[in-house]
């Protein structure tokens, strides 16, 4: 009973707790709720191994279903207020109490199954589940995310295949109707985000060739993408993918990040821990395993196309459904019970301490980012230097305290730590940044080279290249800044703003200033 009860109270924490004594105020609370609430979770599983006395009635298993059929359709009904009723622009708000709409929809998703498992129960039940299950549906399909919209069409057509009673052939006949339409539709609804992803996946996967076995480890693809990006749009300059390149900090699939991440050995282990949880499934179909094959099958679909384990949410669903599909696959022996608590609880320890400090160490940061004026900047420095310990392979945290450094004169150090960011982060404005230091310690070649490598990664931004035009005039280079400069006003503008137009005015007057 404890237990469900902590699996309730987490499941809300990780879907609605945010803060704003955090850098990131939406994702970071969402993951300390989620690590707490397995801490404590695993320590009460720990006695419970020992001392068999917290049972969990068929009665209160129920009602967290419900509880969490609740939950979810409390986050539709908020997204949709918050798009449509609260004066923003709709659909393009449809975050929930999500960072985006992509986190939105996958939560949503996750708990679909869910809504239809109460489909067969009550009458009250029924009402419940149709009616949360249509709120959600709806709701998917204003956010507009085409990966929420084939994830909950799978798991609608999977969850109705055997309860329509129709032949097979008009079965597969509707299937593939419907798979192509949805093909037309999907892609067509935001074609420049689709081709966009094209070269995403192009890219991550010419990544992969370099380590196909072992992949570039944990943060892999974060460190090295865009170098990847970069290249490819020097070797392609006139690629039809130049205005729709920005900068990228996911591949857009789960599993090419895994891939990337791990390698081919990384994949195998994944598909065979599917297969493992889909076999569990058929040996012995039941209602409760369905809803977890379906939750298991929402998230498989999804990430194909997004990236929905980067919520806490998904990943509490994920362990619902595999506690479902994995009950009753056999019994323990007392003595491997007993190891397995003495294990569990170290982990837990472990786990326990480490949260703890890194939530401390992201308040002190959040306490910097957010307080200091002019007068507090050598505060603030020292402040980095005491959180630096704790978060030093983050690499946010790092271009931060980079800029800061920078911003107190202190170009050196800021230089060092941009270059550690640098082995953990590939990024455009990083690459700014250190075109920007380099060109203070006047070692203009190295700026040079970051400005060129900024533009590359982003061909359709502006700065990098008037910024060059700068460099190169003040290093006697007038010929080619004055072709860079002709480059830049002929260069067509894929978001206009004022800041661009002033560039291409500027331009103007340097190419009339220089042909006299």
């Amino acid at each position: 009973m404890i237990r469900c009860i902590l699996f309730f109270v987490t499941a809300a924490g990780t879907l609605f707790f945010s803060s704003s004594r955090f850098v990131d105020s939406w994702l970071v609370p969402k993951w300390g709720v989620l690590v707490a609430g397995m801490v404590v979770l695993g320590m009460v599983t720990v006695v419970h191994w020992l001392y068999p006395l917290d049972h969990c009635p068929v009665w209160l298993r129920s009602w967290m279903k419900i509880g969490l059929v609740a939950l979810i359709g409390v986050e539709a009904c908020y997204g949709l207020l918050q798009a449509f009723a609260l004066g923003s622009n709709g659909a393009a708000f449809l975050t929930g109490t999500l960072n985006n709409t992509a986190g939105f929809a996958a939560c949503l998703c996750v708990g679909f199954p869910l809504c239809l498992s109460l489909l067969v129960g009550r009458g009250w039940q029924r009402y419940v589940g149709s009616t949360v299950g249509v709120v959600v549906a709806v709701t998917v399909v204003f956010s507009a995310s085409r990966a929420g919209i084939l994830s909950l069409l799978v798991v609608l057509v999977m969850w109705g295949w055997k309860r329509l009673h129709f032949s097979l052939r008009i079965k597969w006949t509707v299937l593939v109707i419907l798979s192509l339409f949805l093909f037309v539709l999907l892609y067509g609804l935001k074609k420049d985000s689709a081709d966009g992803r094209l070269l995403i996946w192009h890219c991550s996967l010419e990544m992969m060739k370099e380590r196909p076995l072992l992949g570039w480890g944990v943060g892999g693809f974060e460190a090295h993408y865009m170098d990847y990006q970069a290249a490819y749009f020097e070797r392609h300059p006139d690629s039809h993918y130049a205005p729709l390149a920005d900068t990228v900090q996911f591949p857009f699939s789960e599993y090419l990040n895994i891939g990337i991440a791990f390698g081919v050995v990384g994949l195998l282990i994944v598909v065979t821990c599917l297969v493992c949880l889909g076999r569990a499934y058929i040996r012995r179909p039941t209602m409760e395993k369905e809803t977890g094959f379906l939750v298991w099958l929402a998230v498989v679909v999804f990430a194909a196309f997004s990236y929905p384990l980067m919520y806490p949410f998904v990943w509490l669903m994920l362990m619902y459904a595999s506690m479902e599909l994995l009950e009753n696959v056999g019994t323990v022996r007392p003595l491997f019970l007993r190891v397995g608590a003495v294990c569990l609880f170290a982990v837990c320890c472990w786990a326990g301490s480490w949260a703890y400090h890194r939530m401390k160490a992201e308040v002190m940061w959040a306490e910097v980012v957010f307080a200091p004026t002019l007068e507090q900047i050598d505060w603030a420095v020292k402040k980095y230097q005491n959180i630096y310990p704790l978060l030093k392979t983050d690499r946010y945290f790092l271009y931060n305290y980079a800029v800061e450094l920078n911003r107190c004169g202190l170009s050196d150090e800021s230089l060092r730590v941009a270059i550690e960011c640098r082995s953990h982060w590939a990024d455009y404005d990083l690459e700014l940044l250190l075109a920007s230091l380099y060109e203070q310690q006047r070692e203009d070649a190295c700026a040079e080279a970051h400005y060129r490598k900024a533009s590359f990664m982003c061909p359709n931004r502006f700065v990098p290249l008037y910024r060059l035009v700068q460099l190169l005039d003040r290093t006697g280079q007038v010929d080619e800044a004055v072709r860079l400069a002709q480059q830049i006003v002929k260069k067509p503008v894929k978001i206009p703003s004022l800041q661009v137009d002033w560039i291409k005015e500027e331009m103007n007057d340097y190419i009339v200033k220089r042909g006299e």
